[in-house]
């Protein structure tokens, strides 16, 4: 035993020796910064048990709050304040920021130019609509001549009428006179084929009322006129008058119209005048007008289209 002791004393001076070379060592590098570390070095290979060392008390039970701040160990809510643990709760996230177009008051001006602007496009397209209408009821043609006009004449049973007798409904004039031989009866031929195709379908039937006016008034009274159209559609209406109201309605109807300048009683002779038909609206305007070259079945379907229009503009005939 005393053998072991002999060499364990001198391994331990051995330490000491090696371990104030390395203090010397390390003094010349770093000055006094090695002592702390050696006398660290020096406790932990020490077998001498610690000289006026207290003994350590047993732990009180003292809960953490108690203990001096700079003797216990930092809390978790201390050392990570972000997180709840009993602390102060985290700032909550705003839905929507204090300013700007993402804002509420942003989002709400934003709301109020739509809601402003649907309404002015929605009101602005009704008064175009509006405007539209008006213009088709008055049935206005730009580029078109103006046609027709006031008259008063008396028709084939003596009554008198004007060009308002014939208002609410679509009416086809025409001008001629009776004793002509061959241009008036066509035309008035052709007119009645045109009025069976249209009172053959149920949206256009009886919406168009034919009339026929003499140019020749000296010699088509209303008896002879009324014995004339028996000839041709029974829906024509017959007109004459005197001299000066047929030359008014001629005028306002743009109708050329002339006979010889010297005529002898009871001599037959010719008039000549314009050969068309003149297509106006329920209110009287001038819609269009059709001559020889337009036949029966170009005439109803144009007719047609112009009581659809009419109806669109809504109307009712």
């Amino acid at each position: 035993m005393r053998a072991i002791g002999t060499v364990l004393r001198g391994s331990k001076q051995a330490h000491k020796s090696i371990a104030s070379s390395l203090y010397g060592y390390r003094a010349g590098y770093t000055g006094m910064s090695g002592l702390p570390r050696l006398s660290a070095l020096n406790k932990a290979y020490s077998t001498e048990p610690p000289k006026n060392d207290p003994k350590p008390e047993s732990p009180k039970n003292e809960s953490n709050s108690e203990q001096p701040k700079e003797n216990r160990s930092e809390t978790d809510s201390e050392r990570f304040p972000s997180r709840t643990f009993g602390g102060p709760e985290p700032r909550k996230e705003r839905l929507f920021p204090e300013s700007g177009p993402l804002s509420l008051p942003g989002i709400g001006l934003f709301v109020l130019t739509a809601v402003g602007i649907f309404y002015y496009f929605t009101t602005e397209k009704e008064r175009v609509q509006r405007e539209r209408q008006e213009k088709l009821r008055k049935v206005e043609y730009a580029g078109k001549p103006e046609v027709g006009g006031a008259y008063e004449l008396t028709d084939q049973d003596g009554n008198r009428v004007t060009d308002k007798t014939f208002h609410g409904k679509f009416h086809l004039v025409y001008f001629g006179f009776c004793h002509c031989p061959d241009i008036c009866p066509d035309e008035l031929d052709k007119i009645g084929d045109a009025l069976d195709i249209l009172d053959a379908q149920a949206h256009t039937k009886d919406k168009v009322q034919p009339v026929f006016i003499t140019c020749d008034p000296q010699r088509d009274p209303p008896e002879a006129i009324k014995e004339y159209l028996k000839q041709f559609h029974p829906k024509f209406v017959g007109l004459t008058g005197t001299i000066d109201e047929v030359r008014t309605a001629c005028k306002a109807y743009r109708v050329y119209f002339s006979k010889p300048p010297k005529v002898a009683e009871n001599q037959d002779y010719l008039v000549d005048h314009s050969i068309f038909s003149y297509l106006m609206d329920p209110d009287g305007g001038f819609v269009d007008v059709y001559g020889k070259d337009k036949d029966a079945k170009f005439m109803a379907e144009d007719i047609a289209s112009r009581i659809e229009q009419f109806k669109k503009a809504g109307r009712d005939i």
